[in-house]
């Protein structure tokens, strides 16, 4: 089954006044697929994945996962064992004396066996690209910003998550390093079956590696296509103060010229596809 947010919305109170950040949200997160969610800063995007996995609770509507509401106090321990959430910065998340440590954290806290956090702390590490000879016995602390977010996230993976939510995790890092970040969860993905849920302001990034891409605007959702569908609405993007992939960008200057050049180009290969056509090659 999958995750469905019904008609969620969610107010924020201070007291005396009240925040929407989160309007009548309706839709399914499919097992098995990469969904990005992209939105300006302020939309609703963290406050509705911190839903995903009860951190926070609906001010109506509900979130099911496998069937399984958020708002049963009760289920909660089984949803955050079958959704992963990983922060903007997951670094900041690393407290143990030892990489080892960190990562058999959340297996040792859903109860399991010495031999078993020992085999998913081994597998984790592995998926990461961080060997446990080289860097279990390290402290956290002692790693390099590229090593410390792979151990963040060994730690998530290490639970083995069904579900995995990820808000910015390529904050701060430079182009060789988004790469290999999206290179593993992709690796990731297609090992395990995992869906991977996650918010960026990268539109490059989305629009190469998600099967969906979420639209949200003033806490609602806008558009929940495929990259091609989505970026074709370049003048309402531009208008929620999104811009397009490069090579979206590119196309539409083209179209601008005369150029016979298709609406639905939002990658690199996109485009080099259809000029190459267009030459005859």
């Amino acid at each position: 089954m999958p995750i469905v947010l019904d008609h969620l919305s969610h107010t924020y109170f201070d007291g005396t006044t009240s925040v929407p950040a989160v309007k009548d949200v309706s839709f399914e997160i499919r097992e098995g697929e990469f969904l990005s969610i992209i939105g300006h800063t302020g939309c609703g995007k963290t406050t509705m994945v911190q839903h995903l996995n009860g951190l926070l609770l609906p001010s109506s509507g509900r979130v099911l996962v496998d069937g399984m509401d958020t708002a049963d106090k009760k289920l909660r321990p089984a949803i955050r064992s079958l959704v992963g959430m990983v922060f903007q910065y997951p670094e900041y998340q690393l407290f143990a004396d030892t990489v080892r440590e960190d990562v058999g954290f959340g297996p040792k806290n859903m109860k399991l066996s010495e031999d078993e956090i020992a085999l998913r702390v081994s597998e984790a590490m592995a998926m990461v690209g961080l060997s446990l000879e080289e860097f279990g016995e390290k402290s956290p602390f002692e790693l390099s910003g590229g090593e410390k977010r792979r151990a963040a996230l060994a730690g998530i993976l290490a639970m083995r998550p069904k579900y995995l939510v990820l808000d910015e995790p390529m904050a701060g890092l430079d182009p060789q390093g988004r790469q290999s970040i999206l290179g593993m969860l992709e690796k990731l993905r297609q090992e395990t079956g995992c869906s991977i849920i996650m918010v960026s302001h990268s539109m490059e990034d989305v629009a190469r590696h998600a099967d969906r891409i979420l639209v949200m605007n003033r806490g609602e959702v806008m558009y929940l296509d495929t990259p091609k569908a989505v970026f074709s609405h370049s003048d309402e993007l531009a208008e929620m103060g999104l811009s397009l992939p490069a090579p979206c960008r590119v196309a539409a200057l083209l179209r601008a010229k005369g150029k016979d050049v298709p609406l639905d180009i939002c990658t690199r290969e996109d485009l080099e596809d259809s000029l190459l056509r267009r030459m005859g090659a």
